[in-house]
């Protein structure tokens, strides 16, 4: 169960971050900014602390790798990243020079170091820029981790600190140059066409599907009026085919249950060009992530815009997808005699609601298959900790309730290829 309330409190967290992502944009003047390509000239007065390094030039490291690793000590997978970072080090020492750069003070980032027993433990001593103002203005960014590559005084890369990588440090030193994906926490996405006509601005209002578009980060489907034009925009960038289905079907049918791969019926050649089922996000989103926008004069729900999206996605993918029912290898929560509890003292337990709430939850922790709730009881239940379906059942028997594995009748996404 501990693994379960783990999994519950990210699910949680992650909308917390989408709504703090949205929250933190800010207006940044990008008069200094630097793209790709573009020649670094680093600034004056750089403060410099741990690494055993108290100043340094910029001219000693013209023929290493620079890594500038924005971050902050409330990041914390910039803290989490750190070690590997420190691997990098030790081992390109001579080819290789890594920052780790941070807006904070020198008297907070001390503090910091010195109370974090993770960083001391891995040994981490990598030099600290601190009191940033101006590697920001050149390279700006809302959301750290943020990581720049430069070598031979040029701008490799801007990109996300997991690419920050053995392969990708020897592929630039042996090539170099590198393409990465690029990150920009200021870009929304425009595939739209826009043409100038007169002293205003002609739109064409139609429908564009692309690819992956660099630079642009992951936005899911979107529906909002442009005050300028006036026209009604729909738009989602870089996402599976998969995810863009299961969000626009969200949007006029709002699923009662967790949208596990169980739920899922393939009816296609290659699903793994629809969903990315293993690790490598950065290498799959580039060769299979869509794009998607649509203009439109008129306004409509916003339950029949998804469906008028739905039409196109099914149109431009050569693509159907349907919600039916299948028999599934289910978690059945079925009723049963009351029997006391007659075992060790509940270890963490949480209250839920009714025993749907507590089918959802189970659902989220994903250590049975899909939950089905036959006893749809409404009074609250108390569950602590549990390592098995054993004993989940010894507390679930207070209440009269037993969760069995059986067959059951599920609601599944279908989605097909149309020849």
């Amino acid at each position: 169960m501990k693994h379960l309330k783990y999994n519950f409190l990210l699910f949680i967290a992650f909308f917390i971050a989408q709504t703090l992502w949205a929250q933190k944009k800010e207006a940044v003047d990008f008069s200094k900014s630097l793209k790709i390509g573009d020649r670094f000239v680093p600034p004056n007065g750089i403060s410099v602390f741990r690494g055993n390094m108290v100043k340094f030039d910029w001219n000693t490291l013209k023929d290493k790798v620079i890594i500038l690793d924005f971050f902050s000590t409330a990041c914390s997978t910039c803290i989490d990243d750190m070690p590997k970072l420190q691997k990098l080090q030790d081992k390109y020492k001579d080819r290789l020079q890594i920052f780790n750069v941070a807006f904070q003070d020198k008297a907070t980032l001390e503090k910091f170091y010195t109370e974090n027993t993770f960083l001391k433990e891995k040994k981490v001593n990598l030099p600290v820029i601190h009191n940033d103002g101006e590697l920001k203005k050149m390279f700006p960014h809302w959301a750290e981790p943020h990581a720049v590559i430069i070598y031979k005084g040029i701008v490799q890369a801007i990109t996300f600190s997991r690419l920050l990588t053995e392969e990708n440090i020897l592929k630039l030193l042996r090539d170099g140059r590198i393409e990465l994906p690029y990150k920009n926490d200021y870009n929304q996405g425009d595939l739209g066409v826009h043409s100038s006509k007169g002293q205003g601005v002609s739109h064409l209002i139609g429908v564009w599907l692309s690819g992956y578009q660099n630079g642009v980060r992951t936005v899911d489907l979107k529906y909002v009026r442009d005050s300028i034009t006036g026209l009604y925009k729909s738009s989602f960038y870089n996402r599976s085919i998969y995810i863009a289905l299961r969000n626009v079907w969200s949007k006029f049918e709002m699923p009662t249950y967790i949208p596990r791969d169980e739920r899922v019926v393939w009816k296609v050649k290659d699903s793994t060009r629809f969903h990315n089922f293993k690790e490598d996000k950065d290498k799959w989103n580039v060769e299979n992530a869509i794009s998607y926008e649509r203009l439109d004069k008129v306004m409509r729900s916003d339950s029949l815009q998804a469906r008028v999206i739905l039409q196109d996605l099914h149109s431009l993918l050569s693509i159907r997808s349907y919600k039916t029912m299948m028999k599934r290898t289910c978690l059945i929560l079925k009723s049963c005699p009351v029997k006391p509890y007659a075992g060790q003292p509940l270890k963490n337990p949480l209250n839920y609601e009714n025993s749907s709430v507590l089918g959802t939850i189970i659902d989220i922790g994903m250590q049975f298959p899909p939950v089905i709730d036959q006893v749809n009881r409404n009074e609250k239940i108390t569950v602590g900790d549990f390592s098995n379906l054993a004993e989940l059942n010894q507390q679930l028997a207070v209440y009269g309730i037993k969760a069995e594995i059986g067959e059951g009748e599920i609601e599944v996404l279908v989605i097909e290829e149309v020849q």
